[in-house]
């Protein structure tokens, strides 16, 4: 099929403002949709149809462009919902976003149209399986960056484990719940849930990532590739980490697929985190701010290589830019 016939099919499919908003070549968008097993007109149809349409633009944000929703959010959620019909046993999907990239937003998205669709499809987060508060400050007593969460090492990794394990085996998920607003903004505990569900999709910012072998020459480098100007502090713990993120490696291996909402720059994060923690506080009268908001954003460029995040062994890649719009999208495995 030729870029030519590609293009005047999808004309026929999509209307002409939705493909008018798409940054990316519309050959691109046929063939993404292709790899994940999605017919473009059933799939047009679908989430054209009214009752669809009024309940999922109920939990969109006034903001939401029609990238976000034809190209990312849509596709996604079609393919969740043919692992409900296609596998007999549970299923999870990792899904790897930069902090304030809109993964989490996302996620909310998913998880409300779901319950309201009556679909088996549920979303939790890394963060959820956060140490309870007195084992964190122990776990991460002497970072550099003088944060309380964040990092690989931060979370419960034998609960995770069997956690996301006996989920798969009987589709009954039982969690603990992580309040970021706890301990004056350390967080702690705040609870347990209980479900039982079809899919789980789980979400977390370093999710996929794996150890570097080349660690030391990062580091040198890195202040004339990125004028991260690390301190030797700094390059001490990252080692520290490193050690830690080999132990995720494990929870990784019992994801199906994994999606990566990839940044075209990695310093994008500096400012996603900041409107994060603006809206945060707006919102809900609390979150980071000042040097503590320095700090955390400082965390996330240094304790992991950026080359990490590169390299997720992902299935499906969503690239964004600065202003959260999908300017690529690339899938390197058929689904379906």
């Amino acid at each position: 099929m030729n870029k030519k016939s590609i293009n005047h099919n999808l004309n026929d499919f999509f209307p002409k403002y939705i493909i008018d908003d798409f940054l990316f070549p519309l050959n691109t968008y046929l063939f993404f949709l292709e790899s994940l097993s999605i017919n473009p007109s059933s799939f047009f149809n679908e989430w054209s149809e009214i009752n669809r349409q009024y309940i999922t633009d109920k939990y969109w944000k006034s903001n939401t462009k029609l990238d976000w929703k034809w190209s990312l959010s849509f596709p996604l959620f079609t393919i969740l919902e043919k692992y409900i019909n296609t596998n007999n046993n549970p299923i999870i999907i990792g899904f790897s976003g930069l902090p304030g990239s809109g993964k989490s937003t996302l996620g909310s998205w998913i998880d409300s149209v779901s319950r309201d669709l009556e679909k088996d499809i549920k979303v939790i987060s890394l963060d959820d399986f956060y140490l309870p508060g007195n084992e964190m400050d122990i776990a991460i007593r002497g970072n550099p960056w003088d944060v309380p969460r964040g990092f690989p090492g931060s979370h419960s990794l034998d609960l995770l484990n069997q956690t996301l394990k006996y989920f798969l085996k009987t589709g009954i998920l039982e969690y603990p719940t992580f309040d970021k607003s706890l301990r004056d903004g350390k967080g702690d505990r705040s609870g347990w849930c209980k479900i039982e569900t079809k899919v789980l999709l789980l979400e977390g910012w370093f999710l996929g990532c794996e150890p570097v072998s080349d660690l030391f020459r990062l580091d040198y480098l890195s202040e004339d590739t990125f004028n991260l100007n690390l301190s030797q502090v700094e390059k001490n713990y990252r080692v520290v980490i490193q050690e830690s993120l080999a132990k995720y490696i494990k929870i990784w291996k019992l994801f199906d697929k994994i999606w990566h909402l990839k940044s075209n720059n990695f310093n994008n994060t500096i400012l996603w985190k900041t409107q994060q923690e603006e809206e945060m506080i707006e919102s809900k009268g609390s979150g980071l701010k000042g040097n503590h908001l320095l700090n955390f954003i400082r965390m996330i460029q240094t304790s992991i290589p950026q080359q990490s995040f590169s390299f997720i062994n992902s299935d499906t890649t969503v690239e964004i830019n600065q202003h959260r719009r999908i300017n690529k999208l690339i899938t390197t495995k058929y689904y379906f």
